[in-house]
């Protein structure tokens, strides 16, 4: 799981976004507007985290222990190396005692604005956590190529977390200081009830079991009717493509929460794992495995970019990334009656 939302901003605010050794600012603001922050610091462990360090004893803490805070401290990458190499000098205590002194000093500047901030982006921070975990971002490639397949499947846990997510996300009560933020968890939440009330509309009761809920192959029929067959295939496809393309949807929107989020809370937040992408397998005539990047662009990445799920099953082939193969036919039109 790594350091929490809630943790970084705890440290990176407790901290000023200062190194707690040589009170340097590390982060670096940038000049044009669509470029990124320079992070010049680093969120070091106390007692290290990887067993190849000397520092504390590495046993001492469970996975979880040894990224909470209590057991970082904000440093520059200078000061960072050096306590790596430097253990004896730069011991458990002695970095306690720093990090200590460090955010009290920095605390004795705070106003009540700032503590309110504080109290209400650690609101934020942790709801993304929650919605993290419930999304299991760390996976998501993995449950993209659930959907890939012909019969398109998702995990019963992401599936299960993701109807309680919907519920608990109804009851949060928010500080309404990152409009924007607000906004795009709430276009988050339209796309998944939209993708979940699709896919639940064909699902094989017959095939479900502790791992994957599965998508029931209707064109199936008992006895040959090469009519009925065909009509049955047809909006089997659609149904397929529907949910594939609304999931293509859904990673539009988390990587939308995802930048929110930088642009809000934490500069710093997701950089290292990336954008979301979506990992489809067997696609095309090559029946290649293909990894695609799908983001909102320009005039979307305001508010709610997602339409509905009515208007978006009229502008999906001619405004967003749909999963169609490269191989295929030209996308098929609208038809008004569609309701796969």
């Amino acid at each position: 799981m790594g350091i929490s939302l809630k943790t970084h901003k705890i440290l990176w605010a407790r901290s000023g976004g200062k190194c707690a050794i040589c009170k340097n600012e590390i982060v670096i603001d940038p000049v044009d507007l669509n470029d990124d922050p320079s992070i010049l610091g680093d969120e070091a462990h106390i007692i290290a985290r990887s067993e190849s360090f000397t520092r504390g004893d590495y046993d001492s803490l469970s996975p979880e222990e040894r990224d909470h805070y209590s057991n970082l401290i904000l440093l520059c990458k200078n000061h960072h190396k050096q306590i790596d190499d430097q253990p004896s000098t730069y011991t458990v205590e002695k970095l306690r005692e720093i990090k200590s002194q460090h955010e009290g000093a920095v605390k004795e500047h705070w106003t009540d604005e700032d503590q309110r901030k504080q109290d209400d982006e650690l609101i934020y921070a942790s709801y993304v956590d929650e919605w993290a975990v419930k999304a299991d971002l760390d996976n998501w490639r993995g449950i993209s190529s659930c959907l890939s397949g012909y019969t398109p499947s998702l995990p019963k846990a992401w599936y299960d977390n993701q109807k309680e997510f919907l519920i608990w996300i109804i009851a949060r009560i928010w500080p309404n200081r990152h409009p924007q933020l607000e906004e795009a968890i709430f276009n988050y939440t339209l796309v998944l009830q939209d993708l979940l009330n699709v896919f639940d509309r064909h699902i094989d009761v017959n095939r479900e079991d502790e791992k994957f809920i599965r998508t029931d192959r209707f064109y199936k029929i008992p006895e040959w009717d090469e009519e009925g067959y065909a009509k049955l295939l047809k909006q089997y496809n659609k149904h397929v493509n529907l949910v594939n393309d609304l999931f293509f949807e859904l990673t539009r929107a988390a990587n939308y929460v995802c930048d929110k989020v930088r642009q809000t809370i934490f500069n710093g937040y997701r950089l290292k794992e990336g954008a979301l992408l979506i990992e489809r397998h067997n696609v095309g005539f090559e029946m290649e495995t293909q990894h695609v990047r799908v983001e909102y662009r320009g005039e979307e990445r305001t508010g709610r970019p997602y339409p509905g799920l009515k208007e978006f099953k009229k502008v999906r082939y001619s405004t967003r990334d749909c999963a169609l193969d490269p191989n295929d036919p030209k996308p098929p039109a609208f038809e008004e009656d569609d309701d796969a």
